[in-house]
């Protein structure tokens, strides 16, 4: 098995081939197999960045966790020795929360070369924005439903929060409801950012500031992609 698994980055913001390095695109123009987590989703990206390939003759597995990834594995076995193939995220960086580690782990198992292509994550850029703790921070993903567990959680995080930025999210839908939540359960004095629309021309809004001078609803948050750290 001599060809490469790569993990292509897709857009986290607007759909325009101008947010990736020419490298990732050169690379990606070359490779027509691809494990995706949505195969709309993909077409879609693979449109924009105007890749040279009829759409007819791209093949795609979806990765499907409720069969324990066995579609993609068979999938992989039966190309890797003739294609190159991609992993291509629903959005931002491939492996980075995100269930392509699942195929990175398993090319690494096969002794195929992985090779990651450069493009935009949300969670870094919203933590280079921040002015939080750069040098530790942990990415801990959604907060449990549950109420008391989430309060606990959002408790463990904040202790946490003094000696590394606590980076975490909510689904879209819930993202007013949960920046209320945060003020009322939060210490006052912890700093608290919400990076929301990144890389949406004009929409892009980041804002850092303790969470005593935050108002509920201050921005609007529904439905829309939003990244947020804490740091006591």
């Amino acid at each position: 098995m001599s060809k490469t698994l790569y993990l292509v980055p897709n857009f986290i913001g607007e759909f325009d081939k101008e947010y990736l390095p020419k490298r990732t695109l050169e690379h990606t123009y070359k490779i027509t197999h691809f494990i995706v987590e949505r195969e709309k989703t993909a077409r879609a990206f693979l449109k924009a960045i105007q890749h040279p390939t009829p759409q007819n003759d791209f093949v795609f597995v979806e990765l499907d966790k409720h069969n324990n990834y066995v579609g993609f594995k068979m999938f992989f076995n039966e190309h890797i020795g003739t294609q190159s193939i991609g992993v291509l995220s629903e959005a931002g960086l491939p492996a980075i929360a995100d269930p392509g580690s699942e195929v990175a782990k398993y090319a690494h198992s096969k002794g195929v070369q992985v090779v990651p292509l450069s493009g935009s994550s949300s969670i870094f850029l919203a933590l280079m924005a921040s002015g939080f703790n750069g040098q530790n921070f942990k990415f801990n993903g959604y907060l449990p439903i549950d109420n008391r567990d989430r309060m606990s959680a959002l408790k463990d995080m904040e202790v946490h929060s003094r000696k590394s930025s606590q980076i975490f999210m909510e689904a879209p839908y819930r993202n007013n409801q949960f920046l209320e939540f945060l003020i009322k359960n939060l210490q006052n004095d912890t700093k608290l950012c919400v990076a929301v629309d990144i890389e949406k021309e004009g929409k892009e809004t980041i804002i850092s500031k303790p969470v005593s001078e935050w108002k509920p609803r201050e921005i609007e948050l529904h439905k829309k992609p939003t990244i947020f750290i804490i740091e006591g």
